[in-house]
């Protein structure tokens, strides 16, 4: 899902497939999905907000609605509002995500296999499940990003920054926790050393208020703004819940192969 900003003016936020938030809301049925729509409604709102600034939430937009509205794996797989197959997009054409064999992993019980891809232009190195859905992705130099779905209802992206690997970390910092804070976000816990395979940084905790049909609705997500040798990128699990423990084992291996190039 895209926004665009023209004359300083939001225009209509659409999908890949073309339908509008109005669109998705009408076709939910259900309280879980009515709160679905909310999201959207949002992320309309904030979308040319972040595309105007630096792009944070491009990409990650209908992810965040996907996660907060799923239940367990098997429902969420019933659920078109959160696992729209149709909406995908392919992973076979090499456009926003290549094969990286020297990180496959096979499976191992309870754990998926692994794949290993490249991704952000030849930028990041990863292995990541391989149930994973390409939801979305983008190779625009600076904004560059790629967003996955997990059928255990949580959603991860790579946001490339538009920031030189040439300035002061401590200013990288700042920016982007006034990016948050301006998008009217909640830093509860961050600023945490982190390192990945290839690559170093800080992780944050970060809250966001959503309005929704009956109450305010809160996501809850942990970001990485990590340094490499020539880029700055920031990643983002967005999960249900207060507690992500769920999915740390899962994510355990997607974040230690992360390679920054």
């Amino acid at each position: 899902m895209r926004s665009k900003t023209r004359n300083n003016r939001p225009t209509v936020l659409r999908s890949r497939r073309g339908c509008t938030a109005t669109e998705v809301a009408q076709r939910s049925r259900g309280s879980g999905e009515r709160a679905c729509a909310g999201w959207l409604r949002y992320f309309a709102g904030v979308g040319s907000v972040a595309a105007v600034r630096n792009g944070i939430w491009l990409g990650v937009l209908s992810a965040v609605c996907l996660s907060a509205c799923s239940g367990a794996p098997a429902e969420a797989q019933k659920n078109r509002t959160f696992y729209d197959w149709s909406t995908a997009v392919s992973s076979t054409n090499g456009e926003f995500e290549e094969a990286y064999p020297p990180l496959d992993l096979a499976a191992a019980a309870p754990m998926v296999r692994y794949k290993g891809v490249t991704v952000l232009r030849h930028g990041i190195h990863l292995s990541r499940p391989s149930d994973w859905v390409l939801r979305d992705g983008d190779n625009t130099p600076g904004q560059a990003f790629v967003q996955y779905i997990s059928p255990n209802a949580y959603a991860f992206a790579i946001h490339e920054r538009p920031e030189s690997v040439q300035e002061l970390w401590r200013d990288v910092v700042r920016r982007f926790q006034d990016d948050t804070r301006a998008l009217g976000a909640k830093i509860v816990g961050g600023a945490v050393p982190v390192a990945t395979h290839l690559g170093q940084g800080r992780a944050y905790t970060i809250e966001r208020e959503v309005e929704a049909p009956k109450k305010p609705l809160t996501s809850h997500s942990r970001e990485y703004l990590l340094r490499g040798r020539t880029r700055i990128v920031l990643v983002q699990v967005v999960h249900e819940g207060e507690d992500p423990s769920a999915v740390d084992q899962e994510l355990l291996r997607v974040i230690n192969t992360l390679e920054v190039l």
